[in-house]
C-alpha cells in the first residue's frame, strides 16, 4: 500500500468499523458477534468498466479515463519490465490494475471496502494480486506510486499469502516497494537522517507493523533505507536471496532468513545496518537541531491529547495560530487556536468527532504533505478555511472562529482533491488547487456569485496559491521537469512566471512584506561544490526568502531533519517567522528572526527558464484498438481469500460462530457467497448473490436456517398443570426457516440507508420434546382454536430506515447513534401466513472522556395479525444477569443503561500482549409478552396473589402444586417486566472480546418476588447475584 504522506494511525480504521460497513448480508446467525447495522459504502458513480490488456496486465478502466490509458499502459510496462530485471523473477499471470480518475472515485471500490481511505494513495491485494490506484498524481509521482504497487505484486507471488503461517515483517513489504521505486522523498529521507542522528533506529528484525512510531511513514523509509543497505554490501543478488528465504522462514522449513541469506544473526544484521546508517548520515551531525531556534510552542502532548502540529497559519492580528494537530484521544486531526505567544491552546475549533461538524473529515493534502498550506485565514480574522470531505466530494468549509459555527460551505461538484484555500485581501474570493480531467490547476470560487473559474488552465501540475499583500497577483507551486517550483501569477494579464529554478524542490510561500516571500527549499548554495553522496543523503528543506524585485535568495536555517510551513508572524520588524520542524520521529512549532542569513544567493545562480522536460517512462506505449474490450457480466470469479471465522460465546455456554466462502468479479461488484453459521448444535447455511456495483445494492439469496429459543410459558404454550414438569431445557423449542428472498440497499449518504425486503419462505416451529409438542399443540387447539407455533408458507415484504453514526473502537462503540426502524408486512395470499410487524432499535452513545462512554439502548417490537412474529432475547448484552434468550413474545420491549470506562489499556500475559481490561456498570429492564395474556409492565396498585410454593409427588408420578395464602401485595414492582444491575469485565483474548458479569436481578419490591419466587427461594434466590462469561461484541 502507497501512503500519500498522511496515513496517519489517527485515522485508521479499527476492525470494527470496518467489518461493519454495508452492505446487502445473506441470513445471519441469531446471535451476531458484530451486533450492529454499520455505515454506507456510497457508490455515486456508475462506472462503465473496460478492458485493456497488455503484456503483462489487464488494465480495468472506464471511458473517462481512456485519454490517459496510454501512458498508463507505457508505465504499467516500464515498471514491469524494471522490477522483473531486478527481481529475476517474472510473474505467472497478468496483473489487474484498476484505474480509477479520481481518488473520490477510488474510495467507492468494492475490492476491498473501505480500504482506499484518506491518505491511501493506491494499494495492492494479495488474494488475486490485483492493483488499484487513482489518476490524480503528475506523470512520475503515478509512474513511482504504480512501480511500487507492482513491486508488492511480485512480492505476492514470491512469498504467497495463502501459504504463509506468519506474516512477513511490514517495513520488508513497503521498503522494497520504496526501494524498488527509486525516489527518495525529501520528508521520507528526512525521517531516517533523524533517526540516523538521533539514535533512534529500531531492531529492524524485531520490528513488526509500524513499530509503535507516531508517524506511519517511518516503517518505509526504514524499510526503504535496509534495503539500500542490502545492495551496499551483497547487491541486487543479496536482496533477491533475503526474499527467497525469507519466503522459506515465513512458510515453514526455512532456518532464520538473515543466516540463510547474509550468514548473519538476526542481531549481528541489526548491528551492522545501525552502523551503516550513523556511518552514512555522519556528515550531518552538526546541522541544527529545532532547540537551537528556542522552544517547541506545539501542544504539548504529556499534558493534553494533541499530538505535536502540521502545520500552522497565524491569524491577522498574529495574537493567535490556527495549527492541524493529531488528537490521541479521537484518533482525528483537529484545528486548534494556540496563543502565538507561549503556545496555550486557546480553542479547539474543530472539538468533537468531525461528523458533529457535518463533515466526515478534515482532507489534508497528499504528498505535498506540509510544503503546502492548509487553512487560511479572512482579513477579518474571524473566519478560517480549511478543507473536508462532504458527501461524495470534498469542499471547503468557512468557519466563524468566535462561536464556532460553519458559515459557508462551497461546494465543488466537479473538482477533485481541493487544496490549500486562500482567502483574499478583499475576502470576496477563495483561490486553490484542484484536479480537474486528472490535472491540477488554481480555481477561484467567487463567494457572492458562487462562480468557479480556472486561473492556471495549464499543462502543469499547480498548487499551494497565496494572494500578494494587495490582491494582485498568487504565487503558487508548479511542478516542472520532476521538482515543485515558485511561479508567479498576475490576476488581471494571467501572465505567468517562474520564480525559482533549480533540480532542487521549494515549498509554497508566505508574504514577509509586498516584495518578499517565504519558503522552504530542499536548494544548496549553487556557489559551492557538494559530494554527491552527501547531495544524495541531504536534500533538506530549509527557510529560504527570495526578493520578488531583486531575485535575492536568503538562506536562514541549516537543518538536520526538515524546517517546512514557514509563515511570518507579526512584529514591528516583519522578520519573524514559524516553521513546522521534524527532529526525533516528531513535528514540532518553531519560531525564529530573520536577522543575518546562513547563505544569500540569486535566483540566476540557479538557472533560468528552459525547456519542460516533460516526463516519460523508460518504455513508450501505443494504443492497440484490438486490445480494448467492454468488461462482461462474469468476465472471471476470484475466490476472495481464507474464509472469515467469527466465534463467541453466550452467557448460557453456547458456542456460536460462523464463516463464509465468497466468489467475486475482479472488482469485487459481483459475488457469490456460502454461508454458514451455528450456535450449539442448530445451524443455518445461506448461498446468495450480491450486486454492489451502483448505488442501489441489492441482492437474492436462499438459506436454510435453524434457531432455538425457550418456549418456557405455562397457561400460554401449554396447560399450567404442566408447569411443575416443564423445565427450561425441556422448553427448548425451534424454529426453521426454509426460502429464498431479495433485498437491497439504498444509501442515502455515508450514514444512512434505506432496505428493502421481499421473499417466500416456508416456517415451522415446535418444542424439541416430541410429547411437549404433542400436549402444547392440542391445548393451543383448544384455547385459541389454532396451534400459536406458526408453521406455513409466509410471504414478508419489509422496508426499513438505518442510521449509523457510531464512532468505533476495537473495543465497540465509543459515540453517536444508531437505528433501525422496520416495518415488515406479510399478506394472506391464498394459505399463506400473514402478520404485521414493526422492529425499532436506537441506541446512543454519549462519550463522557478518553474511552469512557455511556450507552443506552432501547429496543420495541410488535407484531401482529393472524400468525404474529415473536421476539426472543435476553442474556448476552440484551439483558444481563438473565439467561440467554429468557424472555419471548409477540410484544417485547428492553432498554439498557451502561457506563464503560477503561481500567488497564493493554497488559502483559502468559498470552502475550492483550488488549487491557474494561468495566461496565449495568442496568437492565424489558420483557416479552403474547396478547390477551393479562400482562402488565409495572403497577404500583395492591394486588392479591396466590404463591405456588412447591409440589407434591404423587404415587403415580405426577406433582401436584402446592400454593401458600393469597397475600396482598403493595407497592411499585415491574409486576411482569424484570429488570437487574451489575457490573462486569471485559477484556480482548486473541482477538474476541470476554465478558464477565456480576448481575443483580430484581422487580423492586421484595415482597413481590417472595410471591412470584416462592417455589425457588424468594427474593433472596431471586437476588443472589449471578455471574456469566460471554463473548462478543457490547451493543
Amino acid at each position: 500500500m502507497r501512503t500519500r504522506r498522511a496515513a496517519s494511525t489517527l485515522l485508521v480504521a479499527s476492525a470494527v468499523a470496518l467489518a461493519s460497513l454495508a452492505a446487502p448480508r445473506p441470513a445471519a446467525a441469531q446471535t451476531p458477534f458484530v451486533p450492529y447495522f454499520g455505515k454506507n459504502l456510497v457508490h455515486y458513480a456508475n462506472f462503465d468498466w473496460h478492458i485493456y490488456k497488455t503484456d503483462h496486465f489487464d488494465i480495468y478502466y472506464y471511458p473517462e479515463i481512456e485519454p490517459h490509458l496510454e501512458r498508463v499502459a507505457g508505465y504499467a510496462e516500464s515498471a514491469y519490465q524494471q522490477i522483473s530485471a531486478d527481481l529475476k523473477h517474472d510473474l505467472a499471470g497478468k496483473v489487474p490494475l484498476i484505474i480509477f480518475k479520481t481518488h473520490v472515485d477510488f474510495q467507492q471500490q468494492n475490492v476491498i471496502p473501505g480500504a482506499a481511505q484518506e491518505g491511501v494513495a493506491a494499494f495492492a491485494e494479495s488474494t488475486q494480486n490485483r492493483m488499484l490506484l487513482p489518476l490524480d498524481e503528475p506523470p512520475d509521482l503515478l509512474y513511482r506510486t504504480i512501480a511500487h504497487e507492482l513491486v508488492h505484486i511480485f512480492e505476492y507471488d514470491i512469498i504467497p499469502q495463502s501459504l504463509i503461517r506468519r506474516t512477513a515483517p511490514l517495513w520488508v513489504y513497503e521498503g522494497l516497494s520504496d526501494f524498488l521505486a527509486g525516489h527518495w522523498a525529501p520528508l521520507d529521507l528526512a525521517t531516517v537522517r533523524d533517526a540516523a542522528v538521533a539514535d533512534i533506529i529500531p531492531k529492524m528484525s524485531d520490528m513488526e507493523d509500524y513499530g509503535g512510531f507516531s508517524n506511519p511513514r517511518l516503517v518505509y523509509n526504514l524499510g526503504h533505507a535496509a534495503f539500500e543497505f542490502m545492495e551496499s554490501r551483497w547487491g541486487r543478488e543479496g536482496i533477491r536471496q533475503f526474499l527467497f528465504a525469507l519466503r522459506k522462514s515465513v512458510i515453514g522449513g526455512g532456518e532464520n532468513a538473515y543466516e540463510e541469506a547474509f550468514k548473519l544473526k538476526a542481531d549481528e544484521f541489526d548491528q551492522q545496518f545501525e552502523k551503516y546508517l550513523k556511518d552514512r548520515f555522519k556528515p550531518f551531525r552538526d546541522k541544527e537541531r529545532p532547540a537551537d531556534y528556542g522552544r517547541d510552542v506545539a501542544p504539548n502532548p504529556e499534558k493534553g491529547p494533541f499530538m505535536s502540529a502540521l502545520t500552522a497559519e497565524p491569524s491577522p492580528s498574529g495574537e493567535l495560530m490556527a495549527v492541524v494537530t493529531g488528537n490521541r484521544s479521537d484518533r482525528e486531526y483537529d484545528i486548534v487556536l494556540l496563543s502565538a505567544k507561549d503556545g496555550q491552546v486557546v480553542r479547539n475549533l474543530t472539538r468533537g468527532f468531525d461528523q458533529g461538524m457535518g463533515f466526515e473529515y478534515l482532507s489534508i493534502p497528499g504528498v505535498r504533505w506540509n510544503t503546502v498550506p492548509w487553512l487560511s485565514w479572512s482579513p477579518r480574522g474571524d473566519r478560517l478555511a480549511y478543507v473536508v470531505r462532504m458527501g461524495k466530494n470534498k469542499g471547503i468549509i468557512l468557519q466563524n472562529v468566535v462561536n464556532r459555527k460553519v458559515e459557508r460551505r462551497l461546494e465543488l461538484k466537479d473538482i477533485n482533491e481541493p487544496e490549500s484555500p486562500a482567502i483574499s485581501p478583499d475576502g470576496r474570493t477563495v483561490t486553490f488547487s484542484g484536479l480537474r480531467n486528472a490535472r491540477s490547476d488554481l480555481f477561484a470560487y467567487d463567494l457572492e456569485s458562487n462562480a468557479i473559474t480556472n486561473l492556471t488552465d495549464d499543462e502543469f501540475f499547480d498548487y499551494g496559491p497565496v494572494y500578494s499583500p494587495d490582491g494582485t497577483f498568487l504565487v503558487y507551486l508548479a511542478r516542472v521537469s520532476g521538482n515543485e517550483k515558485l511561479f508567479r501569477f498576475d490576476l488581471q494579464t494571467r501572465k505567468k512566471t517562474q520564480l525559482t529554478f533549480g533540480t532542487h524542490d521549494d515549498s509554497a510561500a508566505r508574504f514577509l512584506n509586498d516584495h518578499t516571500i517565504v519558503f522552504s527549499s530542499t536548494a544548496t548554495d549553487p556557489a559551492v561544490s557538494i559530494d554527491p553522496e552527501e547531495a544524495r543523503n541531504g536534500n533538506i528543506y530549509n527557510i529560504w526568502t527570495l526578493d520578488l524585485r531583486t531575485g535575492e535568495l536568503n538562506q536562514y536555517t541549516d537543518a538536520l531533519g526538515a524546517n517546512v510551513s514557514p509563515v511570518p508572524l507579526v512584529d514591528a520588524k516583519n522578520n519573524r517567522v514559524a516553521f513546522i520542524t521534524y527532529y526525533k520521529g516528531e513535528y514540532g512549532l518553531y519560531q525564529l528572526e530573520l536577522v543575518k542569513p546562513v547563505k544569500t544567493a540569486a535566483t540566476a545562480d540557479f538557472g533560468a527558464p528552459g525547456p519542460i522536460i516533460d516526463f516519460q517512462a523508460p518504455l513508450s506505449h501505443t494504443l492497440i484498438a484490438e486490445n480494448k474490450e467492454k468488461k462482461g457480466t462474469w468476465n472471471k470469479l476470484f475466490l476472495e481469500g481464507r474464509p472469515p471465522i467469527s466465534v463467541g460465546v453466550t452467557n448460557n455456554g453456547d458456542i456460536f460462530g460462523g464463516t463464509a466462502v465468497s466468489f467475486s468479479d475482479v472488482l469485487g461488484d459481483k459475488r457469490f457467497s456460502v454461508t454458514a453459521a451455528s450456535i450449539a448444535q442448530y445451524r443455518t447455511f445461506g448461498a446468495s448473490y450480491l450486486n454492489l456495483s451502483r448505488r442501489l445494492q441489492w441482492a437474492l439469496q436462499g438459506y436454510s436456517q435453524t434457531v432455538f429459543f425457550y418456549g418456557q410459558y405455562s397457561g400460554l404454550f401449554y396447560d399450567p398443570a404442566y408447569a411443575p414438569y416443564v423445565d427450561r431445557d425441556l422448553a427448548v423449542a425451534t424454529r426453521s426457516i426454509h426460502g429464498g428472498s431479495a433485498f437491497a440497499i439504498y444509501p442515502l449518504d455515508a450514514y444512512r440507508r434505506v432496505e428493502l425486503t421481499g421473499g417466500l419462505m416456508k416456517y415451522s416451529e415446535k418444542y424439541n420434546d416430541e410429547a411437549l409438542e404433542d400436549a402444547a399443540g392440542g391445548y393451543q387447539e383448544a384455547i385459541y382454536g389454532r396451534r400459536l407455533f406458526n408453521r406455513g408458507t409466509i410471504a414478508p415484504l419489509g422496508i426499513a430506515f438505518v442510521q449509523e453514526t457510531t464512532v468505533f473502537r476495537e473495543f465497540g462503540p465509543l459515540s453517536g447513534n444508531t437505528m433501525r426502524l422496520a416495518y415488515e408486512y406479510a399478506p394472506k395470499i391464498g394459505n399463506t401466513l400473514s402478520r404485521q410487524t414493526f422492529d425499532v432499535d436506537l441506541r446512543y452513545y454519549k462519550r463522557l472522556a478518553g474511552s469512557a462512554l455511556l450507552a443506552f439502548r432501547g429496543r420495541g417490537f410488535k407484531s401482529m395479525g393472524d400468525y404474529p412474529d415473536f421476539l426472543f432475547f435476553g442474556g448476552q448484552g440484551e439483558m444481563r444477569g438473565y439467561d440467554y434468550l429468557e424472555f419471548l413474545g409477540q410484544n417485547s420491549v428492553f432498554a439498557n443503561a451502561e457506563l464503560r470506562f477503561p481500567l488497564i489499556e493493554a497488559m502483559l500475559t502468559p498470552l502475550g500482549v492483550m488488549g487491557g481490561v474494561r468495566g461496565v456498570a449495568f442496568f437492565n429492564v424489558g420483557g416479552g409478552w403474547f396478547n390477551n395474556t393479562g400482562y402488565r409492565f409495572a403497577t404500583s396498585k395492591d394486588e392479591t396473589f396466590t404463591p405456588l410454593i412447591g409440589v407434591d409427588p404423587q404415587d403415580d408420578g405426577t406433582l401436584v402444586p402446592i400454593y401458600g395464602d393469597p397475600v396482598t401485595v403493595s407497592g411499585f414492582r415491574l409486576r411482569d417486566a424484570r429488570a437487574s444491575y451489575g457490573f462486569g469485565l471485559e477484556t480482548f483474548a486473541l482477538g474476541f472480546p470476554i465478558h464477565f458479569d456480576w448481575a443483580w436481578r430484581t422487580t423492586f419490591n421484595k415482597q413481590w418476588e417472595d410471591m412470584v419466587f416462592a417455589s425457588q427461594g424468594g427474593s433472596r434466590a431471586f437476588r443472589k447475584a449471578k455471574f456469566s462469561v460471554w463473548i462478543g461484541y457490547d451493543f
